[in-house]
Order: structure tokens, then sequence, then C-alpha cells
């Protein structure tokens, strides 16, 4: 029998998830603390051939035959219960939520289908101050859990508007789009060859992938792109980036062209340093899902793959042959198995093989490991224990 899990899942072993509920914990922390409320959704919804993700969604029916589907985005979820719960909320929503999510991929290249993840919404507000606390709760993400970040900063609609102001016809739009994304510029060049484009404008597609850096890219879009239309857009950039004491960990990148349909405004993407992949993605989606509306989401997979430094992992896990001992520690918050072993030698052997920090017996306290020995750990269950 083949007790595999199917392509693209995974059973998720005590260590990993100790590691995956630690860092929820922590962004859990950080959201509330900026009053952000915890929200769940079903793992079920009902189909919706309009879904972003209809293509990439897992469809099953119910004994009724109607046609059901699992969870593939939380944001579309979101929308879906603010519409339900909150049609005339007064005040702004802070919603956060954590969980998994099913896509139909190929496993073969995207390694998984059944993936986790953490983020928050903010519903009801769109201003660049909404903007930036956004960008700042993300930035702050990545640091909480151990990572330096760096934000990128775009708007998809800067690059269409482009596109509108140069007529360029909508079945055109996407491989454009795509390669200006990728910053392809040779492919953008023969591209961009097949239309009569007035100078400026083909000045301005051509160089609109040289607009990333620092914050003072801003300043050299305003001056390659003098239009109306895309001056709104560089100056709530602008706004948001003014709300930042510090900006040195933000990026500018006006060629930010390639996102989900729903992204209206300002998109956002976090790394961090010895790590090819977006850990963080999130954007403002006004008028699409909901009126007025944006939000981010950390894929947890990520962030444990770009966690090098795992020395933090260690905890003080104890067995105790004692149990009025091991009931005091369990108390005062540490975890403690009960010794079912007879033999002493045996029961010493077994807990060094699982990793076990410290044996608590009727004589004291053992440190089973070079880490537990040094940690400080040690003198506090020391401490503790001679209260007893």
């Amino acid at each position: 029998m083949n007790f595999a899990p199917p392509n693209g899942t995974t059973y998720t072993l005590p260590a990993t998830l100790r590691r995956r509920s630690d860092i929820v914990q922590k962004l859990r922390r950080l959201y509330t603390s900026w009053g952000y409320q915890q929200v769940d959704f079903p793992v079920l919804e009902r189909y919706d051939s309009t879904h972003p993700h209809e293509a990439k969604s897992f469809k099953l029916s119910d004994r009724d035959n109607d046609l059901l589907s699992l969870r593939s985005d939380f944001t579309t979820a979101t929308a879906r219960m603010v519409q339900l719960h909150y049609p005339d909320f007064p005040h702004p929503l802070r919603l956060q939520y954590d969980g998994k999510l099913w896509q139909t991929v190929n496993p073969d290249i995207a390694r998984t289908r059944e993936f986790s993840q953490i983020g928050v919404e903010l519903v009801g507000l769109s201003n660049a101050k909404a903007d930036a606390e956004l960008v700042f709760l993300a930035k702050e993400s990545l640091r909480e859990v151990g990572l330096t970040p760096r934000v990128e900063i775009g708007n998809p609609a800067f690059v269409a508007t482009l596109f509108d102001l140069a007529d360029i016809p909508s079945e055109e739009r996407t491989a454009l789009a795509d390669a200006i994304d990728r910053k392809a510029i040779q492919e953008l060049q023969e591209r961009l060859e097949r239309f009569q484009l007035a100078t400026d404008l083909h000045q301005a597609l051509l160089q609109v992938i040289d607009l990333y850096g620092d914050t003072s890219t801003l300043e050299i879009a305003s001056e390659r792109c003098p239009w109306p239309e895309t001056q709104v857009i560089i100056e709530r950039l602008k706004a948001i980036v003014a709300e930042f004491d510090d900006s040195s960990e933000l990026l500018i990148d006006l060629g930010m062209a390639r996102r989900h349909d729903y992204y209206t405004g300002i998109t956002f993407r976090a790394y961090t340093f010895d790590f090819g992949q977006p850990i963080l993605g999130g954007g403002r989606y006004d008028g699409i899902l909901l009126p007025e509306a944006a939000g981010f989401a950390l894929g947890l997979e990520r962030i444990m793959g770009a966690q090098t430094d795992l020395d933090n992992d260690f905890q003080a896990t104890i067995i105790s042959t004692d149990d009025a001992k091991a009931a005091y520690l369990r108390s005062q918050g540490y975890s403690v198995e009960r010794a079912v072993e007879t033999d002493l030698d045996t029961l010493v052997e077994r807990a060094k093989d699982r990793g076990i920090a410290f044996l608590v017996s009727g004589s004291g306290i053992e440190a089973l490991s070079k880490g537990a020995k040094e940690s400080s750990d040690l003198d506090r269950l020391e401490e503790l224990l001679e209260q007893l």
C-alpha cells in the first residue's frame, strides 16, 4: 500500500509544525497590536466561474449535485464574507486570517498544490495613509520572523496608463506587460517596433523597465512621464513614501506590470536577502472585489525556506520521572513529557535520540545535549526546581 500523500501535498511533522505555529503566533500578535481582528473562512466554497483562480481551483460536487470548490484565495474569501456580514459597515474593517489554500497547479513545476498563508485586509479606506500602513506592516512582518525586509512598491496602472496614452491594442497588452514585468528589454523593443508610436511615448515605454530603485526613482519617473494621467499615479506613490521616516528598505518598481486581475492600485512584494522568491505580496483592489480595500499575504512555506538561522528553533522540551515536578514545570509554561520507560539508561538514550533537552528526576535536572547545557533554560529550570 502506498502511504505517500497525493503529489503536491505533504504530511507536516512535529518540528515543522512547531516552527510554523511559532511564525503564525508572532504574526498574529503583530497584526492584533495594530487592531486587525482574526476571521476564518470555510474550506468549501460555492463554485464561481468569475473567481480569479477559477482555472486552478479544485472542483467537486455534493450529494445535491451543487458544484463546489476548495478555497484557493483568501482575498476573494474576505470580500465575500464582508459583503455578506458587513454590507453597510460604518468604519474601516481591519481583518487578519491564516490557513491553507488549494490550487491544481502542476506539482512538477510549483511543487505544491496545498500551501499555507497568513495575511491582513484593510477594508473601507483608500488613501495614501492606508496604503502606507499595509506597506509598513508588510515590512515589519518579515522582521518579526527574523528576516531582513526589502519591499518593492509599484502600481500596474502606471504601465496600463502608458498603454492607454499610446493606444496599444488590447490584444497586445498582456504580452507587453509580461515583457516589462520580466524586464526583457530586447523582447519589449521588438514588440514596440510593431506600432507607430509618438517618440515620447515610445521612449517612455522602453524606459519604464529602468524605473526601478530607491525612492528617488519617483522623481525620475516624473521627468520621463510628464502626462497628467501618469503624474496622478506617481504623486500617490510619493504620498505613501512620505509616510515613512526611514524609506531605506523601500524600493520603487514602476515596471511592476503583471499582477492578479483584481489589483487596481498600489501593489507590493517583499523579499529578503539570499532568497530569490517573494515572501509576501499584496495590493489595492478598489472597485473590483470591494469598493475600497487592500491587503497582503505571506507564504508560510516561503518564510520557513528563507529562515537560515534556526538556532532559535531550540526549545526546552523536558522528560520527567517525577510527576510532582513535571506538573509544576508545566504550570510554568514548559513542555514536559511523562517518562514511561522503566530502565533509566534506555530512557536517557531514547530521549537524546529524540532531541529532548532535559531529564527531570527525583535527584534534580540533567541536560541531555550541549545546546541544553549552554541554554539559559537550564539556570531557569534549576531555580524553579529549588523552589519546590
